[in-house]
């Protein structure tokens, strides 16, 4: 079973993302992104990480940025959460290495669609690399 990080410091936002994706997902909860660095550093493994945009102690930019640069956790898919529709904060987050943004309030069959569609590709990927 494919394991999903999801870090917001709404709970309701890790409440709703957890009773959506917890049927076909296991789920590990964070409030911020340095909660989320240290997890992963303790060597617990993800499929996938959901990140809010705006977010105490390491926001999703700050924490994209960290990710992307780590020889370990580099290549982990992140999908952007976002209360913002700005234009320009979904073009920073994509080319800092977002794999995709999606704007709150968002619709959890949307967000399944977009989990199920990146792990997808990346398993075509492995399958083709190894």
């Amino acid at each position: 079973m494919n394991h999903l990080l999801i870090i917001d410091d709404e709970p309701s936002t890790r409440k709703i993302l957890e009773h959506f994706l917890s049927t076909d997902y296991k789920i590990t909860l964070k409030s911020d992104g340095m909660e989320a660095m240290a997890w992963l550093e303790e060597g617990n493994e993800t499929s996938l990480i959901l990140a809010d945009l705006n977010m105490p102690n390491l926001n999703g930019r700050e924490f994209t940025k960290v990710l992307r640069s780590s020889n370990l956790f580099g290549d982990i898919p992140v999908i952007i959460l976002s209360g913002s529709d700005q234009s320009k904060d979904r073009i920073e987050c994509l080319n800092l290495g977002a794999d995709d943004f999606m704007i709150k309030p968002f619709n959890p069959e949307e967000v399944k669609a977009k989990i199920r569609a990146i792990l997808r590709r990346m398993n075509s990927l492995k399958k083709n690399i190894f």
